[in-house]
């Protein structure tokens, strides 16, 4: 049961963030199906522009951002924060993926995580579950 617990909070933030990306969810809706795994992280504490300017910085990195350039994003108004780093960029199945340490944090938690993200048919990116298993 842990390790489900675990891998469910790990993993939901990445998940949330690559279905936005790829144009598949609504943070609020896809908040509904994952808040109970989020518990615990920075994510319980997002309200809609955090999560605009958390997705915006994620898109960016993932578009632009060399390998090894931190890419920071905060929201003044609700002192959240958070930073993205491309680790490396790698060949999975023909694609350009990268994969990317996620940094969150709100209300006095932090939340340091990673994962790979593919390109998605039609445009954006989606992640791919269990391919970073990194102690960062």
């Amino acid at each position: 049961m842990k390790l489900v617990s675990l891998l469910a909070r790990t993993l939901a933030p990445a998940l949330l963030l690559s279905a936005l990306l790829s144009g598949h969810a609504h943070a609020i809706g896809y908040w509904g199906t994952y808040s109970s795994t989020m518990w615990d992280t920075p994510y319980q504490y997002f309200n809609d522009e955090d999560w605009r300017i958390a997705e915006d910085a994620l898109q960016d990195t993932l578009n632009h951002a060399k390998d090894g350039e931190p890419r920071a994003w905060s929201n003044p108004k609700t002192k959240t924060s958070g930073e993205y780093t491309v680790l490396k960029t790698v060949a999975r199945k023909g694609q350009q993926c990268r994969e990317v340490k996620m940094i969150a944090a709100a209300k006095d938690i932090r939340r340091v995580s990673g994962i790979a993200f593919c390109p998605a048919d039609g445009g954006g990116w989606v992640a791919i579950p269990g391919h970073t298993r990194k102690k960062y």
